[in-house]
């Protein structure tokens, strides 16, 4: 996972932690060795100041004539003990959780043991059982977290799985990978939000016996298959990379790229980037996704690298890839035709051009304007519509929900409303709509769209350095 926020003054920061370290508990690796996290946060009018420095061992530092607290964390337990004098406290309350463990705790640890001439299918059963116990007692675990996030909403787990089930289009059960949360760094930034501090730089160290996967007091960003999953929801963005130019991050659907006109349209990406990065100009926004779409969202820092990026995106010198899901297989009936056709509005077609089913890649040349009759509905007019320009690539046919669906790549050369939306749905493009599109063709219920931006390239406008960034969808293609 790329760092979430600047980490160059925490590592600093951190020389004096680890020294402390060093001295307190000086080789105790066997009972303290981990993830060691250090935070730096800014205050505002409305920081809370009196919760105890002391005791969270929290540090005022003062740096230009600015006041900054530093904040420290470890991961996981020391001998069984979740929080300590000096360290910001856990997700989880001790006893709670001690008591969730309890329940299932003696009868895992003797399913664990090997009976005398267990058979195979003895064997099966006992693992079966024991792997069920320890899924159940890690939901009870897990109902227990609570952390504060950027919004200074506390949420729980279910929160984040949700989130993660509705990006990737999943209507199953998720368990989170054990340990989820345990961390330094969503402790760190928990108790930031909470206190209302502002989090501006991160860095996690690795103190303790080096090992095949951690160096001793060598710094590291955080974990993919666990941070990856809350620090997003905590932060309110996934970032992919960011320098003091720019920043690129992977909006989520159901999210708007940009606030809207009205207090329940003020979030949005660009508003969470600036709640984070305090020096970002006014207006950073360079390009747009629409709100129900995901993927890469490319944004700068400064007034000067937003009149670079814009030039770009206008002279049409960005790349840019998207992943869809059609509903229904090239040339053979959309599997919501009439609906389809109802919400997309036809006025004069010339001769239809259907892709065939043999067709594996194209160029569609498309002119649509706004239904003025019904908003935010784009409608094709061969004399007033702009042409949208977008070429395609057929990815492969699979089953989803018992239905045949397709997977396309899209690269679009123009920037036109709904543009790849109206590509997939036009009967002058494929004839079906994107799956989950809710404007031109059938959205379930809690379904998202199935449309992802998972490439870009462009030019550094700092540096002219070529920029490119991958993020595949979470949803099945």
């Amino acid at each position: 996972m790329f760092a979430q926020l600047p980490f160059e003054f925490a590592k600093k920061c951190a020389t004096d932690f680890i020294q402390e370290l060093e001295t307190v508990y000086k080789n105790d690796f066997a009972d303290f060795n981990g993830m060691f996290g250090v935070l730096v946060c800014g205050l505002k009018e409305d920081s809370k100041t009196d919760f105890g420095f002391e005791k969270f061992g929290c540090k005022k530092i003062q740096v230009d004539g600015c006041t900054f607290l530093v904040l420290k964390a470890f991961s996981g337990q020391y001998k069984s003990k979740w929080n300590l004098d000096g360290f910001v406290p856990a997700l989880v309350d001790q006893t709670e959780y001690d008591e969730a463990v309890k329940n299932n705790d003696k009868e895992i640890h003797l399913l664990s043991e090997t009976p005398p001439n267990e058979t195979p299918l003895q064997k099966e059963a006992r693992t079966k059982k024991r792997i069920a116990l320890c899924n159940e007692t890690l939901e009870k675990i897990y109902s227990l977290y609570k952390f504060t996030c950027f919004d200074g909403v506390e949420r729980k787990f279910c929160d984040i799985t949700e989130a993660v089930k509705f990006n990737s289009n999943l209507t199953q059960k998720i368990l989170l990978p054990t340990g989820t949360g345990d961390c330094a760094a969503p402790k760190l930034l928990s108790f930031a939000f909470e206190k209302k501090l502002v989090p501006l730089n991160l860095a996690e160290f690795y103190w303790g016996k080096s090992n095949s996967h951690f160096e001793h007091k060598k710094f590291y960003f955080p974990c993919d298959e666990k941070c990856g999953l809350i620090l997003p929801i905590m932060l309110g963005v996934k970032i992919l990379y960011f320098d003091e130019h720019i920043i690129v991050v992977n909006k989520p659907s159901n999210l708007l790229s940009v606030p809207g006109r009205g207090e329940d349209k003020q979030d949005c990406v660009v508003n969470r980037v600036k709640k984070l990065f305090p020096n970002c100009i006014e207006q950073p926004s360079v390009h747009r996704l629409d709100m129900d779409t995901s993927g890469i969202l490319v944004l700068a820092f400064t007034k000067e690298a937003h009149k670079n990026l814009s030039i770009q995106f206008q002279e049409g010198r960005v790349q840019k890839k998207y992943i869809a899901v059609i509903d229904g297989v090239p040339g053979k009936k959309c599997n919501f035709e009439n609906l389809q056709n109802q919400k997309l509005g036809r006025l004069e077609f010339p001769q239809e051009k259907k892709i065939t089913t043999a067709q594996q890649s194209g160029k569609l040349e498309l002119k649509f304007r706004l239904d003025v009759e019904n908003r935010p509905h784009q409608i094709y007019d061969e004399q007033f519509g702009k042409l949208g320009i977008t070429l395609w690539k057929k990815l492969r046919i699979f089953k989803m929900k018992n239905r045949d669906v397709t997977s396309i790549e899209f690269e679009p050369l123009t920037g036109r409303t709904h543009q790849l939306r109206l590509a997939a749905a036009s009967e002058l493009g494929f004839g079906i709509a994107i799956v989950g599109d809710n404007l031109y063709g059938q959205q379930d219920e809690g379904q998202r769209l199935l449309l992802h931006s998972n490439y870009i390239r462009f030019e550094h406008p700092s540096s002219d350095e070529i920029m490119e960034f991958y993020c595949e969808p979470e949803f099945r293609f």
